[in-house]
């Protein structure tokens, strides 16, 4: 079974999931680069390139695909859980967990972000705080919910996760 984890852009999947490989014999998945290396462009480049719903069609094929790994960690680019066939067929090879900041967190970190996340990078703090927000009952319907906050380690994500995987039996 596997560990999927969800979020808003910045959240941190990328690095507590890297941090749950480290520490287990999960093998690590980003969907992102996933996507990047199918098409051959970066994140950015895609989204000016062909544009969003394309983005979405080969996110789609490439959780069908990461959906078949074994015993794998599945960072999700922060989009995924809009699209209910996404979260059915990922749902169905392990646990969803939602790495859930406060908008505050993600305030915080929105300049760093703004260089890779083609969705953060022209829009105002009030635009994201609302694409933030039309996501939370997104978000909502993943399996386990993790409270993010700045100045935690993603080492400390990790063996929670990672004990809730325990207790699920994964």
């Amino acid at each position: 079974m596997n560990i999927i984890l969800t979020g808003f852009m910045a959240a941190g999947k990328t690095e507590i999931s890297k941090a749950i490989a480290a520490m287990s014999s999960y093998t690590l998945y980003d969907t992102d680069d996933m996507i990047e290396k199918k098409c051959g462009m970066s994140i950015n480049e895609i989204f000016d390139t062909h544009g969003e719903k394309y983005f979405r069609q080969i996110e789609k094929e490439v959780v069908r695909e990461a959906s078949g790994f074994k015993n794998a960690v599945i960072a999700t680019g922060g989009g995924v859980v809009l699209d209910k066939e996404n979260i059915d067929v990922l749902r169905n090879t392990g646990i969803i967990v939602n790495l859930s900041p406060d908008f505050s967190v993600i305030r915080e970190r929105v300049e760093t972000a703004r260089k890779t996340r083609p969705l953060m990078k022209n829009d105002s703090i009030d635009e994201i705080q609302k694409r933030f927000n039309d996501r939370l009952p997104f978000y909502a319907n993943c399996d386990y919910k993790i409270k993010i906050i700045n100045g935690r380690s993603p080492r400390s994500y990790a063996m929670e996760i990672l004990k809730i995987a325990k207790d699920r039996h994964i």
